[in-house]
């Protein structure tokens, strides 16, 4: 599902950083451990702040995509923020 939304909005590719952690690989290590990821499938937004978003086990369209939503809504704030200046 994701793949596909970002295949249909580009700008989510120009705007927003994706990093794929194979939970089978990873799920033990730091980052899972650090970001509280507690199975498969969990999708967390963050920004150099913290996080904004997350779905875990989520499988609508419309939910992932809302959050890629939000994603891209924050970024595009960083954008106006430090262009402003």
């Amino acid at each position: 599902m994701i793949k596909a939304l970002r295949a249909a909005n580009g700008v989510y590719e120009d705007k927003v950083a994706f990093v794929n952690v194979n939970w089978d690989t990873h799920r033990r290590s730091r980052i899972s451990k650090d970001l509280r990821i507690p199975r498969q499938a969990t999708l967390v937004v963050l920004t150099g702040e913290g996080e904004i978003g997350r779905l875990v086990a989520e499988t609508r369209k419309a939910a992932i995509k809302g959050l890629l939503d939000k994603a891209l809504a924050t970024a595009r704030a960083g954008d106006a923020t430090s262009c402003s200046g």
